[in-house]
Order: structure tokens, then C-alpha cells, then sequence
């Protein structure tokens, strides 16, 4: 999965501790706020990575980016689902 799936805790590029988020594709160089193009980044890879591609490092992702699917997907620190957000949870169930 993408930066908050099954290996949240893993860098998509060396596999090590995740501590930040990374764009795939930068966003100075069009890269999108999405699912599809953040993952979870250690420090030292997103500090390399920086504003290059992974194709332009290359580098190869331990993981391919997508939106989280199934039960175990659910937003931490509320009580109850925010009605604005019923069209994306229900797509990730």
C-alpha cells in the first residue's frame, strides 16, 4: 500500500523506520496530494530523494502506491465519522 498501509511503519524505498511522507513524484514537478503518489519515507531517503524522481535515483519502491482498502481502515481521533468524508470511506471499504 501507499504511505498508511500493511507496512506504514517501513520505507517504500530502503525499508527501513518510516518517519516522514514522501511525494513520489514531487510536487514542484506536478506531483499530486494523493494516494496514489505519497509513501512512508525514512529520513535519510527523503533527504536524498529530495526534488528527483525515484526513476531519476534509480531507486525502486518496495511498494506501489494506492488508497487504503478494507475494515481495517477507519480515521483515528474521533468518535464518529465526519459526514464530509462518507464518499471516501466508503470507496476504502
Amino acid at each position: 500500500m501507499g504511505c498508511c498501509g500493511g507496512t506504514a511503519s517501513a520505507c517504500a524505498y530502503c525499508g527501513g523506520h518510516a518517519a516522514t511522507i514522501d511525494h513520489v513524484q514531487p510536487r514542484s514537478r506536478g506531483g499530486a496530494d494523493s494516494w496514489e503518489n505519497l509513501v512512508a519515507c525514512c529520513q535519510r531517503c527523503n533527504n536524498t530523494k529530495g526534488d528527483r524522481t525515484p526513476q531519476e535515483m534509480s531507486w525502486q519502491l518496495r511498494v506501489i502506491p494506492r488508497p487504503p482498502r478494507g475494515a481495517h481502515w477507519t480515521v483515528r481521533g474521533i468518535d464518529r465519522a465526519d459526514p464530509r468524508w462518507e464518499p471516501y470511506l466508503a470507496l476504502a471499504a
